[in-house]
């Protein structure tokens, strides 16, 4: 399977438990007599009952003087009481991530939201179960029996096992990344773009106030395109109540190739690939917002070559093109629509008549 269809497949499947997550909140009005507790309670006592025992024992030879190795009997006794700050974090680092998770949620697909193509589906569910929006349970294992290997284990409410996640490692990315895969949102950097860039966009004062200056949607005389002989495109659209309205259109070439643009654009694209160590955030971008325009789609977990960077800026700017600046814009006010002229056949067909008669 090509990379694009895994990827649109895992979307659809993110997607359809999305919409089961949806139904179930649709009904909740109506099961009302129903529990709402979707997730167990985490069982500590199986993990933690036999290490109080172990510890006990431990401390007791150490405290005695009848430990057979003093030294590794401590280890463990440290490895124990770590084992509960370790978890602690643990916790409060899932707890972090589905702190924002309902705002993720409600954006998926969009800049500030959740990346349902590159989220894969175990994560997807994980979350939602550890979110309280799925029923299942999670539970906290010492994995080969090694207080190295604490792990969170996800499961569904039928038993079906979701995923593991290994509580050093999930302490170590929340120090500067999120469980999941987010959109970056450059809708700011790209107004801001045209605010600067009065010589290409149009800006007009808001009242009385000189420094309340909005965006008319529209551009400057040099950015509308122009036909062969200099005189400006113009398309004339019937809108409605026997009015016409005259739209000139907008040379997005024109401005593709404009320096302030490229400048612009290259700074909005450098930023995303500086802002953290990974390419996860530049991949989601690319994948669910460049990718509409482009029809090119970047591995996740996969760092970007040098060549894959550049690519990445290059189609930045297309889409913002495509997406970001209107094919046409309304020049002046609406016109009465002009009645339409008779066809010449029909007035000399009319002539002929009268002199046949006469």
């Amino acid at each position: 399977m090509a990379l694009k269809d895994k990827l649109l497949e895992n979307k659809k499947l993110n997607e359809q438990i999305k919409f089961a997550i949806s139904e179930s909140q649709s009904r909740l009005a109506f099961d009302l007599g129903e529990s709402d507790s979707k997730v167990k309670p985490i069982d500590f006592a199986d993990l933690f009952n036999p290490l109080v025992k172990l510890y006990s024992e431990l401390q007791l030879d150490l405290q005695n003087g009848t430990s057979d190795n003093p030294v590794a009997d401590r280890k463990v006794v440290d490895k124990i009481l770590g084992s509960v700050q370790i978890i602690k974090t643990g916790l409060e680092n899932l707890a972090s991530n589905t702190e924002v998770w309902n705002e993720m949620m409600q954006n998926a697909g969009l800049m500030g939201g959740l990346d349902l193509i590159g989220t894969p589906v175990s994560r997807f569910l994980a979350l939602n179960i550890i979110n309280g929006d799925l029923a299942g349970k999670l539970e906290v294992k010492m994995v080969d029996d090694d207080l190295n290997k604490l792990a969170f284990e996800i499961y569904e409410k039928d038993g079906r096992f979701v995923e593991r996640i290994f509580i050093n490692k999930l302490n170590e990315l929340s120090e500067d990344q999120e469980m999941f895969l987010s959109i970056p949102n450059t809708l700011e950097q790209n107004e801001n773009f045209k605010f600067s860039s009065p010589e290409i966009f149009e800006v007009e004062q808001q009242g009385s106030d000189e420094a309340n200056q909005a965006l008319t949607g529209g551009v400057t005389e040099t950015y509308r395109k122009k036909k062969k002989d200099g005189e400006l495109e113009i398309k004339t659209k019937d809108i409605g109540n026997n009015l016409v309205q005259d739209f000139y259109i907008i040379d997005k070439e024109a401005i593709g190739d404009s320096l302030q643009f490229n400048t612009e654009m290259d700074k909005i694209t450098s930023g995303l690939l500086e802002e953290s160590q990974s390419f996860d955030q530049v991949t989601s971008f690319n994948n669910n917002m460049l990718a509409t325009v482009t029809d090119f789609y970047l591995n996740p977990y996969k760092a970007l070559t040098d060549r894959q960077q550049l690519k990445f800026q290059e189609d930045y700017k297309k889409w913002y093109l495509e997406t970001q600046i209107g094919v046409e814009f309304p020049l002046g006010e609406p016109k009465p629509k002009k009645e339409q002229e008779q066809p010449q056949e029909e007035v000399i067909e009319e002539q002929v008549t009268e002199e046949v008669i006469s």
